[in-house]
């Protein structure tokens, strides 16, 4: 059986080393470590799942949201935010934008499973 894509978009070599090796062996990841190289990522492939930051440095994450919402086929991709930003308009403001989750750093691991067991079954 083929292993379920996911994409990483995060500038924080510590958390996507984290996620990686919390999904290395199940999934099929593909990393990018800012926004528009997500993006480029996303032009030409399209993951089961992406993990995005928001807090990244030209293009952030608000804006990766956006970009998939601009296409019907990239729209329907689940995307969990995994943000340092706390504050509940932080995490409406994501959702309205098409996150279909939120979740806050540090990450934990059985919250991380849990999410992706969600979004792909």
């Amino acid at each position: 059986m083929d292993k379920s894509k996911v994409l990483i978009i995060d500038d924080d070599p510590v958390c996507t080393g984290v996620l990686l090796a919390l999904l290395g062996d199940d999934y099929d990841v593909t990393t990018a470590n800012s926004g528009s190289g997500g993006i480029d990522i996303l032009r030409s492939q399209a993951p089961d799942l992406i993990l995005l930051d928001i807090t990244m440095p030209e293009v952030n994450g608000y804006q990766v949201l956006k970009f998939l919402q601009e296409e019907p086929s990239r729209s329907s991709i689940p995307v969990v935010v995994i943000s340092t930003l706390v504050e509940s308009s932080d995490r409406d403001f994501a959702i309205k934008l098409g996150a279909d989750d939120y979740i806050n750093k540090p990450i934990m691991p059985n919250v991380i499973q849990g999410k992706l067991e969600k979004y792909l079954r």
